[in-house]
């Protein structure tokens, strides 16, 4: 692998992840970067995922050091300089074993993070950089308790730190914020919309539906078959969820006439763990799958399964670098 370093001295570029996960462990696995790439725009590259690396100090204990890496699907490894990693608390102050979140979108185009003066920033793969509004976070927010989310096509990103807001990524404009007490699970396929949640009387979930703006577009109760499981994805039509049942079947829920209106079977590979799942066309979901070794992911598998057909095909599948901590990986 080639190795590039961006944002250096005063940040001038950088480059999601969701995070979509972040995943605390010391991998067991070799470097390897293998399998088919997913539609690669622009220039021809796109990020893969995003690797923080682990160390190892007095006593045995593992934290993050060093700088947020992204590999790419052509091997090359880029480095973010003026991305923070280790995350602050809410006086300003490291925290030793937990990293500042990041998420890339899932083109793998664009990437948000927190820069070294504290401020959220978007990246474009080519170089561009957007930083959202000072006022972004509520004052003395630990960075460790925030969420970042970049829709597919890394135009919007959604900020979670308590309550959720919606930027586009191109003005770093807030579009919209959604109402308190509601839990951004993910965009819509199109990018136009968000799946929440919440808990109702007696621990009984809701799901929501909100443009944009925070607008509420369809809301209702869903069956245990849906609550009880996950994750989620919700269609671009606003009103079809799908949802991963025990890791056996991917389940359609419509939430305007609240009926479960399919399900097809799906095989994911064995001890693997689902972290992420999206609608990546009109009956086509992608799901994101870890393979663990001693309890840590080592290799991840994308799958493209047909909710109509049943078909599932591998779209991508690589192993992380060895000495990661924690990494994030591009949805979509």
């Amino acid at each position: 692998m080639t190795e590039n370093t961006i944002g250096g001295n005063g940040g001038s570029n950088e480059m999601k992840i969701r995070i979509l996960v972040a995943l605390a462990a010391m991998l067991a696995a070799v470097l390897g970067v293998q399998g088919t790439a997913q539609a690669e725009p622009g220039h021809g590259d796109s990020i893969r995922y995003a690797s923080a690396k682990g160390c190892v100090k007095k006593g045995g204990n593992i934290v993050p050091c060093g700088t947020w890496r992204l590999v790419t699907h052509h091997g090359r490894v880029v480095l973010l300089k003026d991305a923070q990693l280790r995350a602050l608390n809410e006086k300003g102050d490291p925290v030793t074993d937990s990293t500042a979140p990041v998420a890339v979108s899932g083109n793998g185009q664009k990437i948000a993070y927190f820069r070294k003066d504290g401020r959220l920033a978007v990246r474009a793969l080519d170089g561009k950089v957007r930083l959202l509004p000072k006022d972004t976070l509520p004052r003395k927010t630990a960075q460790y308790d925030v969420t970042l989310q970049l829709s597919d096509d890394g135009a919007v990103l959604a900020v979670t730190a308590g309550r959720t807001k919606l930027f586009d990524t191109a003005s770093s404009t807030r579009l919209g914020q959604l109402p308190k007490g509601r839990y951004f699970l993910g965009f819509s396929g199109d990018g136009e919309k968000v799946l929440t949640s919440t808990d109702a009387a007696d621990s009984v979930m809701e799901l929501g539906v909100y443009d944009l703006s925070g607008r509420l577009l369809h809301n209702g109760t869903p069956p245990q078959l849906v609550a009880n499981n996950g994750p989620y994805a919700l269609h671009a039509d606003g009103k079809t969820i799908a949802v991963l049942v025990a890791n056996r079947k991917v389940a359609l829920y419509d939430l305007e006439s609240d009926q479960v209106t399919g399900d097809q079977r799906i095989k994911l590979p064995k001890d693997s763990t689902a972290h992420k799942l999206d609608w990546t066309g009109d009956d086509q979901v992608t799901l994101h799958v870890s393979e663990e070794f001693e309890g840590a992911p080592t290799r991840m598998t994308v799958l493209q399964h047909d909710v109509t057909s049943g078909a599932t095909t591998v779209r991508d599948k690589y192993k992380l670098l060895k000495d990661t901590f924690v990494f994030a990986a591009c949805g979509g």
